[in-house]
């Protein structure tokens, strides 16, 4: 099961590349990256800071991390008059991701 995910993301991403979409750009490291530790950082504060119990901070984590991604994708769409990116926001959402199973592992306190 496991093998057929990863095989059907290949063919989905490599099929996107050929239609003109960006899903493997070089600053997609950067969203996928920086969305781990944003959501880290703010789940963390969410608990340490604000005193919320860990349900009500992962949620506050994804929610903050996810809503400076579409402050970004705003600024370049509406301020910069560059195209709005919904691959970068796809990383994003994946940085959200990971970062949340780091936290439910444990790897990071």
């Amino acid at each position: 099961m496991k093998y057929s995910i990863i095989l059907m993301l290949i063919v989905l991403l490599a099929g996107s590349n050929l239609h003109g979409h960006d899903w493997l750009g070089k600053d997609k490291i950067a969203h996928f990256s920086s969305s781990i530790v944003l959501t880290c950082w703010s789940v963390g504060m969410s608990e340490d800071i604000l005193g919320e119990n860990k349900s009500n901070s992962r949620i506050m984590g994804s929610g903050f991390t996810l809503s400076l991604g579409l402050v970004k994708e705003g600024y370049d769409r509406y301020i910069q008059h560059k195209k709005w990116s919904w691959e970068d926001l796809v990383w994003d959402m994946a940085g959200i991701a990971g970062g949340l199973i780091l936290i439910n592992n444990q790897m990071i306190e």
